[in-house]
């Protein structure tokens, strides 16, 4: 057997030995499914292949005066959120603050500081087996009461949802 020969196998098995652990951590999108079902689901989050959405209209509960934004994703964090953000004017604020709170138990606004906000995150989840949704409303602004809210030009609703624990 030729040099270049005997090479080649101990070539191939170097190869295999340092991907191996590469390959180790990455799952197929049917093991990341069933992961999921394991445990992530338990745990509220979002399923391994959902897409970055106006959130609040696919639950069917998204009210018109909202504007939507956008949704950004960060699949390099290792809990990979998507949040959807949205824009409503001061003019309705309190009827979606109102809606906000009936509808998934946002906190009602508070003025601390230097704006309008629901305070800590607030998590609303329909059931056991369902997403965790992370909602947020606030506005950075000076003290003006509820009833003078159409002063403020607009205030900003996040949607947010985690795909992997931490």
């Amino acid at each position: 057997m030729t040099s270049a020969g005997r090479l080649l196998p101990v070539s191939l098995w170097c190869l295999l030995a340092v991907s191996a652990p590469a390959m180790a951590g990455t799952q197929t999108r049917d093991e990341a499914v069933a992961d999921w079902d394991a445990h992530g689901r338990r745990a509220g989050l979002a399923a391994p292949d959902t897409q970055c959405q106006d959130f609040l209209q696919a639950l069917g509960r998204k009210p018109d005066t909202l504007e939507y934004l956008g949704c950004e994703q960060d699949d390099a964090s290792y809990i990979k959120p998507m949040t959807a953000r949205y824009r409503v004017s001061g003019a309705s604020a309190v009827q979606v603050e109102t809606y906000l709170h009936d509808t998934f138990g946002l906190p009602l606004l508070r003025y601390a500081c230097c704006g309008w906000s629901s305070g800590a995150p607030y998590v609303w989840r329909a059931g056991m087996d369902s997403v965790s949704y992370e909602i947020g409303m606030g506005v950075e602004s000076l003290h003006y009461p509820r009833e003078a809210w159409a002063r403020i030009p607009a205030f900003d609703i996040t949607v947010g949802v985690t795909r992997q624990s931490p």
